[in-house]
């Protein structure tokens, strides 16, 4: 029978400390992150705080109403807040009516503005083919100088039945300060 000393345990018990100490601080670490919180767009965005009613070039008439909507505290003259923005047309075509929409949830403060959650659609119309559906969101500057904002983009091609086709897009974009603009 193989005898250890006390001696020859201290030593082994503090190459093992050693080993393990090694090992915690050389292999690599992995951090484990909370998934990103996902934003949902809230279904009902309440009364519009802007409409506006015109006539389009081809001579049909389109109503473009803004939402927005906080779940925080926020306001729309906030120098600084959070919450979605929605802007919506509704268009009367001889055959029906369509609503297309862009919006995302923005933050505003400090100079600075984005958006995340972007989101755009239209309801089709009877007789009318949706093509070409394209939706983007970013930042700029105004004049590529002044006031930043942000902004989200749907457009689409419609078509009839004729096959005569023509370009729309609507744009919600936000300034610095929480604009509407």
């Amino acid at each position: 029978m193989l005898k250890i000393t006390k001696q020859a345990k201290h030593i082994f018990n503090s190459i093992i400390a050693l080993t393990l100490i090694l090992a915690l601080t050389l292999l690599p670490s992995s951090n484990v992150n909370a998934e990103e919180t996902k934003l949902f767009a809230p279904t009902d965005f309440g009364d519009p705080i802007s409409v506006t009613t015109y006539t389009d070039t081809d001579g049909t008439t389109v109503t473009e109403r803004i939402y927005f909507y906080s779940n925080s505290a926020s306001t729309l003259r906030d120098k600084s807040g959070s919450g979605w923005y929605k802007n919506e047309k509704t268009k009367n075509w001889s055959d029906g009516t369509t609503t297309y929409y862009a919006q995302g949830y923005f933050v505003w403060g400090d100079g600075e503005v984005s958006v995340s959650s972007p989101s755009g659609g239209a309801t089709d119309v009877k007789g009318i083919t949706l093509s070409n559906k394209n939706l983007s969101s970013g930042t700029g500057k105004y004049g590529y100088l002044f006031n930043n904002f942000a902004y989200v983009t749907y457009s689409f091609t419609a078509t009839n039945i004729v096959g005569l086709s023509d370009d729309y897009s609507v744009t919600i974009r936000i300034s610095e300060s929480g604009n509407a603009i």
